[in-house]
């Protein structure tokens, strides 16, 4: 008799432990800033820009609005002196010429007999582009200046039964990381190229150059307003990459248990905790206090390490989704060293060691993104 209720017990044990774990996916949003390859000091992120047409474009393109159009994130715009001071010169545009083409269409058989043959005419039209951007702003980095970190006074903590939040504490700090001073540089682009444009086809040559003819002018406009957007586009896209602190919102996963007992509803209680505090992520704030509010929720999946040990699968489940669940969440609260540490556990663990790897990839991008910008955060404050 106590043999069967030793072996009850122990079935009932065994099987709490060996139970099939299903993990489901879980999202939430976290918001961030795409960091410049060049870092600048806060007070120092000021631009000013010039934005001169020549006159076949500036009949159809306003330079005033092409400069409106100039923007780096996170910087703030001024008359003159900049920091960043920025010419841009959209000089010519020229067409060079049409020319009709054929495209022909063959059919052939099984054998690659030619069967049949069609051709499709088209008006093929060219036109010359020349324009240049001058950037004139910092590049090399030649001295480390620290600033002092401002802390607001604690804000009270909001009333909720959820137990990873009871403590949060929601309140808003000023913080900027140590900064570089730069030498004064730059870099050019230069606008100069070809742009071309293809008709629509027709079934002879005279039907393609009559359409072209008839609507010439309003496909040079079409063509010009292309080459001032593709221009503008690609130097936004250059000035921001070097300069600009872009804001980015995305979607993580972090990997939940999906059951009914206890421990699945922990889980959830955990993730609805992982999405309220996230929620309060903005691109441009410090989240000195989002760190806080979620050490409760870091030391719970920490917790399932030691709570889920043994070698069953079952509990190497259990463990990647912790190690994983913490690699990602050490990612976005900008401390990629530690994700890297959760990410080498979650390989060690033998389950999908592909997301381990991968998680570490991104770490280290993000560890030579701070190097590159001088800082340490992803959210740094906008210059207003």
């Amino acid at each position: 008799m106590k043999k069967a209720i030793l072996f009850v017990l122990f079935m009932s044990f065994f099987g709490v432990k060996a139970q099939k774990v299903d993990l489901d996916r879980f999202y939430f949003n976290v918001n961030y800033q795409i960091l410049p390859k060049e870092g600048v000091p806060y007070e120092k992120r000021t631009y000013s820009s010039t934005v001169k047409c020549g006159g076949a474009i500036q009949s159809y393109v306003d330079p005033a609005t092409l400069n409106d159009q100039i923007h780096i994130a996170g910087w703030k715009k001024v008359e003159s002196g900049g920091t960043v001071q920025i010419e841009l010169n959209l000089e010519d545009f020229v067409e060079k010429g049409a020319t009709p083409g054929i495209r022909t269409d063959e059919k052939r058989d099984k054998d690659g007999k030619v069967i049949s043959r069609k051709d499709y005419h088209f008006v093929s039209a060219k036109y010359a582009t020349r324009g240049y951007a001058k950037v004139k702003g910092p590049v090399t980095p030649v001295a480390v200046v620290a600033k002092p970190v401002e802390q607001a006074k604690p804000a009270e903590a909001p009333a909720t039964t959820n137990r990873f939040l009871k403590n949060a504490v929601i309140k808003k700090d000023t913080t900027s990381a140590s900064v570089v001073a730069a030498a004064t540089e730059g870099f050019n682009l230069s606008f100069n190229g070809e742009l071309e444009y293809k008709s629509q086809e027709y079934d002879n040559s005279s039907a393609a150059l009559k359409d072209f003819y008839i609507n010439k002018g309003a496909i040079r406009d079409q063509m010009l307003r292309s080459f001032a957007d593709k221009s503008m586009s690609t130097f936004n896209s250059s000035v921001n990459s070097t300069y600009g602190y872009r804001a980015k919102s995305d979607n993580e996963i972090l990997w939940i248990l999906d059951a009914k007992s206890d421990e699945g509803k922990t889980q959830i209680e955990a993730i609805q905790a992982v999405k309220a505090l996230f929620s309060t992520m903005k691109a441009d704030e410090p989240i000195d206090d989002l760190k806080s509010n979620m050490q409760p929720l870091i030391e719970y999946f920490d917790s399932l390490k030691t709570k889920y040990a043994e070698e069953n699968k079952p509990s190497r489940k259990m463990r990647y989704s912790a190690y994983y669940n913490l690699a990602v969440i050490y990612l976005m609260l900008d401390q990629p060293e530690k994700a890297i540490v959760e990410s080498e556990k979650l390989i060690e663990n033998d389950y999908d060691k592909s997301d381990g790897k991968a998680i570490i990839e991104k770490a280290n991008k993000l560890i030579a993104s701070f190097k590159a910008a001088k800082t340490n955060t992803t959210h740094n404050p906008v210059l207003k």
